[in-house]
């Protein structure tokens, strides 16, 4: 609303109620958000993410779910290789 339209005290039109509807369903469903993440204990430790997304080490996490990958897929390709080769 323009600074005008208040001081001459319209009303607000149909379009305004529809917006700050929207903006209030928006602030209600940010807030259960963060009370979700509480409760989840997704604040809890947020220093650990950085360091775990940097872990290069050999037996680090990453590293061993990363090995498995390639190891699976590597096992998959093998598997294709020998159904080619004896088909």
């Amino acid at each position: 609303m323009c600074p005008n339209c208040i001081l001459n005290q319209a009303a607000m039109q149909g379009g305004m109620y529809v917006a700050f509807g929207i903006c209030g369903l928006f602030f209600v469903v940010g807030i259960v958000g963060i009370l979700w993440a509480f409760k989840n204990g997704d604040f809890e430790d947020i220093e650990s993410t950085k360091f775990d997304m940097m872990d290069d080490g050999e037996e680090g996490p990453n590293a061993v779910r990363a090995r498995l990958a390639v190891e699976k897929a590597r096992l998959k390709n093998l598997s294709s290789v020998k159904e080619v080769t004896n088909g």
